[in-house]
């Protein structure tokens, strides 16, 4: 395990925490880490253990980050003794809220990183050598990060980090600001549709459309799916001149089997850039029942079975269960007399 540059401001459980993740994602992470938590106010020991003192008194934890802002806040009191004290306090339990939020955000990162250390759409050659993270974007993300006061957003920003730090440029800034305002119902909604989506799409037949739409309506507005309105969509399967045709989400892919080049279409719902960006955000959906559903419902006379198989790190297919197979007919038996 290769170890974060020296200079970095990052404070020692955190460091000890990066020992968890590959060696490949450490220099990305320390960047990441290093913007959210190693300089919140310009003075490395500003940590101080905080995590320890409570926002409610003049303590020698709060020292520091006093000695930072001071100067700053007596300026805009203009000798108001009472004012500065007011503004100082308030600068004081704000720094701390704030960089508790960003704490609990490199937290979920870490552990993020730790769990699931490469993305599956890219080989571990690949992500061994990862581009750097965008210093724009890392300042647009950190506004962000510092004001999920709640579990879930912490979570949720975590998750996005970590995508950020093992493929970069994985998540583009339309989806930082509409993440910004995801509401828990929105995302919700949102998982509920995507349990019957895969690579991109959900066949009609598995989503509901014959009464009430107006939550499909709603996603379509926000950018998230297409073909809920108007004429609908299609999406033609072809298969090659071996009779296969493929759905991929990687590292997962559908195979169907039918009469070679003979298109097949199917009514569906599709996801959006932004959605499909946003899918692998979902901590509840699971892409392999997701890939049964959809191999389930495309059933035409032209496909004779479907199959789920695995992507491996090298690009060859392993076949993982039979979805479905057209039954071949029993060939009667002739008893001659």
């Amino acid at each position: 395990m290769s170890k974060p540059d020296d200079a970095s401001n990052l404070p020692a459980p955190i460091v000890a925490a990066i020992a968890g993740i590959p060696a490949a994602l450490v220099p990305a992470s320390v960047k990441a880490l290093d913007r959210l938590i190693g300089a919140t106010v310009d003075i490395p020991v500003a940590w101080l253990e905080y995590q320890k003192a409570k926002i409610v008194s003049k303590t020698e934890a709060f020292k520091t980050i006093d000695g930072a802002i001071t100067k700053t806040a007596a300026t805009k009191a203009e000798a108001n003794e009472q004012f500065a004290d007011r503004a100082l306090d308030n600068l004081v339990r704000k720094s701390y809220r704030q960089l508790d939020n960003k704490e609990a955000v490199s937290a979920a990162m870490l552990d993020d990183l730790r769990d699931n250390p490469v993305e599956p759409d890219i080989s571990a050659e690949q992500n061994k050598e990862s581009a750097v993270i965008d210093d724009d974007w890392l300042n647009v993300f950190e506004r962000y990060a510092e004001d999920a006061s709640t579990e879930r957003m912490q979570k949720l920003w975590g998750r996005v980090l970590a995508g950020e730090v093992r493929k970069p440029g994985k998540y583009g800034m339309r989806t930082l600001r509409f993440l910004s305002e995801f509401s828990q119902a929105d995302a919700l909604e949102f998982s509920a549709f995507c349990q019957n989506s895969f690579g991109g799409l959900a066949p009609k037949a598995l989503i509901k459309t014959d009464k009430d739409i107006s939550n499909l309506l709603a996603m379509e507005a926000s950018g998230l799916i297409q073909g809920a309105s108007g004429m609908g969509l299609q999406v033609t399967l072809t298969p090659d001149s071996a009779g296969r045709a493929f759905l991929i989400e990687k590292p997962l892919i559908v195979m169907f089997t039918g009469m070679p080049e003979t298109p097949v279409k199917v009514e569906i719902i599709s996801l959006t850039p932004l959605g499909q960006e946003l899918v692998t955000l979902l901590p509840g959906r699971v892409p392999r029942e997701a890939a049964r559903l959809v191999g389930m419902a495309v059933k035409t006379d032209q496909i004779k079975a479907a199959f789920l198989m695995l992507v491996g790190q090298n690009g060859s297919a392993t076949p993982m269960e039979i979805l479905w197979q057209e039954e071949v007919p029993a060939t009667p038996v002739v008893h001659n007399s």
